[in-house]
């Protein structure tokens, strides 16, 4: 969403804990304007409901819901009942919050919002999150640590970036433990329930971490792979797309039918590899596989060299002579301060934000999944007036 496109939210709330969390929630996400003025021009409306407001009160919530259509209202109390809240449920109100309230809670409602709002105006509007996978030319050669780092660096591209990390490490993916997460569930349960796959169940069973990034963990055991098909694969990795602005995928090191459907749906193939000949020669097996796999593949292929030692006997310039392609990224190699990241369970820009590892991934998280360019700021009437811009 453009900067210039939020959603305007106005908060009819007396109570300063509750305000001061439904402000932070929608402060964090970054696609919302609190609005100081001008409850009728909002696109949503938090309203907290008086404690004796009685039957008075419930007359106006259907009144005020009918009047506003699509631009919907969210409700809530220090005090209520079942009965009553069903009765506000059927006049239309879609988000009801008990107080206290909690911040995990408001943060889903307005992701279910938005997921809502987006299919009330026919999706994104034509645009769609880009997916970036990444794959090791061999085992040893910081694959995990790419993409858990790659996607982190994905969130400074904008305010409120919606970014995925999805671990297809198979069979013992470790992105959990480089992010210090204990995720609850694992993309297996989805495909189970692939039937009544939406935003909202996706968001569900998605980790979060504090940095903002979603995790979507591997299954642990490999009873929970059954449901593993292209298709399934397909339809929860297009849902993805149209939840997120970027989703970077960790495919592991093994090629099989699922993970060439992955490629073949990206917008780019990262291949990872180190200067030593094992490696280059694994690179040179995965060319030949994915040109007789499938066309296509091979122009959104990024040779990046990880650990890129420029003394090093077989040099770079070595490499794209041998394989006829050029290498896209070079990130330098600070082994210690990646391995100090890992350990902590801290990405490398909370570990070491200005090292030039850091620095490099940045760069290749750009080039890789550029952010949109800025649109032309819309002209609103009122706007000064409803927001006291000045």
């Amino acid at each position: 969403m453009s900067a210039y496109e939020k959603i305007t939210a106005y908060l009819d709330l007396d109570a300063p804990a509750v305000r001061r969390v439904f402000e932070e929630c929608l402060s964090e996400d970054g696609d919302f304007e609190v609005l100081g003025d001008g409850e009728e021009y909002a696109d949503l409306l938090v309203r907290e409901l008086a404690a004796a407001g009685g039957e008075a009160q419930l007359e106006e919530v259907a009144e005020l819901v009918a009047r506003r259509g699509e631009r919907e209202v969210f409700l809530t109390a220090a005090a209520y009942d079942a009965e009553v809240l069903m009765r506000l449920m059927r006049q239309g109100v879609r988000e009801f919050f008990p107080q206290p309230v909690n911040h995990e809670e408001v943060r889903m409602a307005l992701w279910r919002y938005k997921a809502r709002r987006e299919g009330r105006q026919g999706g994104r509007g034509g645009k769609q999150g880009r997916i970036v996978n990444v794959f090791g030319a061999k085992g040893g050669v910081g694959t995990t640590s790419l993409a858990v780092n790659l996607a982190a660096a994905c969130l400074g591209h904008k305010p409120g970036a919606m970014v995925a990390l999805m671990d297809m490490n198979l069979p013992f993916g470790e992105a959990q433990l480089f992010l210090d997460i204990a995720p609850k569930y694992h993309w297996g349960e989805v495909l189970g329930n692939i039937g009544r796959l939406d935003a909202t169940y996706l968001l569900s069973v998605m980790s979060r971490h504090e940095s903002g990034l979603f995790l979507l963990a591997p299954p642990s055991r490999l009873d929970d792979l059954q449901m593993a098909t292209p298709e399934n694969i397909s339809k929860l990795l297009e849902l993805m797309r149209q939840v997120f602005d970027t989703v970077v995928i960790d495919l592991g090191m093994y090629l099989d039918e699922i993970t060439l459907k992955v490629m073949d749906i990206s917008d780019a193939i990262v291949l990872v590899g180190v200067q030593n000949l094992p490696c280059l020669a694994n690179v040179r097996r995965f060319l030949d596989n994915i040109r007789h796999a499938e066309a296509g593949l091979e122009e959104k292929l990024r040779i990046v060299v990880n650990r890129h030692l420029p003394d090093s006997d077989l040099s770079v310039e070595d490499m794209e002579k041998a394989l006829a392609l050029p290498v896209f990224w070079r990130v330098p190699n600070d082994y210690k301060t990646t391995l100090s990241a890992i350990n902590q369970g801290k990405t490398l820009l909370e570990a070491a934000p200005k090292a030039a590892v850091t620095r490099s991934l940045a760069d290749l998280a750009r080039a890789l999944a550029p952010a949109p360019e800025p649109e032309r700021k819309r002209k609103l009437f009122g706007l000064k007036l409803l927001t006291g811009r000045g």
